[in-house]
């Protein structure tokens, strides 16, 4: 989320240990996306609906400019819930404390929802009739799901009769993620934002495969569902952010220059002894910039441009022939560095 001139990066964290457990949302801020300084952790367990843990979930900006966050918190009856939390001081940038609403929750597993299957709301986007809607991960007798809930003040929502998209046999749909891009360009654009220019782009986490999966298509305003552009209803089909360990991704809207910015957690196969010996677990993949490939099939992805501030001593080659097939080796340059 970028509020203020303030890039704020949320994540799943535990206080205490290096392993799983007591889980917080972790809390740091940068100004450039490289540097980064931890804040106190910006949600902990600590109401009755969220007592178990307080999980994934989304930031969405108000009209104003007034940020919130949703996220699932794991009730006293462990339950599955979607709770709302709201800054404490609107005119802090580096937005340090928040509070619970009392009318938390304001999602709960109803109406045949596994309360054990209900998670990761996304950020929220704004329709043409005034209403705001919101889509939760689920499984639904072994069909991933994204439940779709509006509301016209963002305290109450109500569900709605059809989900976003549900597909046969895929599981429980993880960290959600649902935005528009353009058909042609690499600017970014506001989650609300839609037209004729525009295809929307629905993305989930699947544990049985445990990578991130998406789908390109369209957004149908007046039935709200997505359409996806491939008709094959099968999981195994969908397009992948990567290949690699890229899990839970989240993307967010860049006001600042106008991109749409991509983040993912890279879990490790490290044992808990050794996570416990080094003092960490997990991290953050380098913050990549998304956009829509002109062929209009796929997404293009590329680290975002203040990395390229980080370079030094450049190698350089000149007058060299170069053979097709052929190798070469580079002078003074690690493997390592060629990745940045």
């Amino acid at each position: 989320m970028y509020y203020k001139g303030i890039y704020h990066l949320f994540y799943q964290y535990n206080p205490f240990s290096a392993v799983w457990g007591n889980i917080t949302w972790g809390h740091s801020t940068s100004t450039d996306l490289i540097n980064w300084t931890p804040q106190d952790p910006a949600i902990n367990p600590s109401k009755p609906f969220d007592v178990n843990g307080c999980w994934s979930g989304s930031a969405t900006i108000l009209p104003g400019n007034k940020p919130v966050i949703l996220y699932t918190g794991g009730d006293i009856e462990n339950r599955q819930v979607q709770n709302i939390v709201i800054p404490k001081n609107l005119s802090d940038p580096f937005l340090r404390e928040w509070t619970k609403p009392d009318y938390n929750p304001i999602m709960e597993p109803v109406d045949g929802i596994n309360a054990s299957q209900f998670r990761d709301p996304m950020t929220a986007w704004h329709g043409s009739d005034g209403h705001w809607r919101v889509a939760v991960g689920a499984e639904i007798e072994g069909n991933g799901t994204a439940i779709l809930y509006r509301s016209g003040d963002f305290m109450h929502w109500m569900r709605a009769a059809s989900p976003l998209h549900t597909s046969k046999g895929s599981g429980m749909w993880e960290c959600p993620d649902f935005y528009p891009v353009l058909s042609k360009g690499r600017q970014g654009l506001d989650t609300s934002e839609n037209s004729e220019d525009v295809k929307h782009v629905l993305k989930m986490s699947l544990g049985e495969t445990q990578s991130d999966h998406y789908m390109l298509g369209r957004y149908d305003l007046e039935k709200d569902i997505f359409l996806p552009d491939n008709k094959v209803d099968d999981y195994r089909e969908w397009l992948r952010y990567d290949y690699g360990k890229f899990y839970a991704s989240k993307t967010f809207f860049d006001e600042k220059k106008k991109r749409r910015i991509l983040w993912a957690w890279l879990n490790e196969s490290d044992s808990e002894a050794d996570g416990l010996l080094k003092g960490w677990q997990g991290i953050q993949a380098v913050p990549r910039t998304i956009w829509l490939h002109s062929n209009g099939r796929q997404l293009v992805q590329w680290p975002v441009e203040e990395l390229e501030s980080l370079r030094r001593n450049g190698a350089h080659l000149h007058d060299t022939e170069l053979k097709t097939g052929g190798l070469f080796e580079i002078k003074g340059v690690k493997a390592s560095q060629m990745l940045a």
